[in-house]
């Protein structure tokens, strides 16, 4: 059994963690840039399940955590169950072009939103929770709602990459 289609998305999410902290400043909206690595990271545990998905959103977390001022784990954490809940779709729905994409990603940015809001709570930091559920909420979700079928599509254009050993074509 061959370990390439988790390698590469591996090695794309970790490139795009780094882009997105380190590039991605000259397209922010109000402080808000969109979150390519949980587009990535939503498309690829879709298509490769659970288990798969969450290395990718532990990887990619981790890439986050090591290039930003959050703590480290924060990110991790969060990816990895992202990347859970996003693998567990695999093979229960079709994915539309347009639709799905929009829907996965909108439900995977409220989730990441709301666990990142319990682990806020957790440790007590107070003024963090209120950005959270303001207007870089609503930026980040039209963000990543209009972006999710461009990039499900570009994703889908190296689908190859992303099938599992068995060959299977969802």
């Amino acid at each position: 059994m061959t370990r390439q289609p988790l390698f590469l998305a591996l090695l794309l999410v970790s490139l795009i963690a780094l882009a997105q902290t380190v590039i991605l400043d000259a397209v922010r909206i109000a402080g808000v840039a969109p979150d390519l690595v949980l587009l990535v990271l939503v498309f690829s545990a879709h298509k490769q399940g659970s288990m798969n998905g969450q290395m990718i959103g532990l990887v990619g977390g981790l890439v986050e955590d090591l290039t930003s001022l959050a703590p480290l784990g924060f990110n991790s954490l969060i990816r990895l169950a992202v990347g859970f809940l996003a693998g567990s779709t695999r093979n229960k729905m079709f994915l539309d072009p347009i639709f799905m994409p929009i829907i996965l990603v909108t439900g995977a940015t409220l989730f990441k939103t709301l666990l990142a809001a319990l682990v806020i709570g957790v440790f007590g930091i107070e003024t963090a929770t209120q950005r959270l559920f303001g207007q870089r909420l609503w930026i980040e979700l039209a963000y990543n709602a209009v972006l999710a079928p461009v990039v499900f599509a570009l994703l889908n254009a190296i689908r190859p990459l992303y099938q599992t050993a068995r060959g299977s074509r969802r």
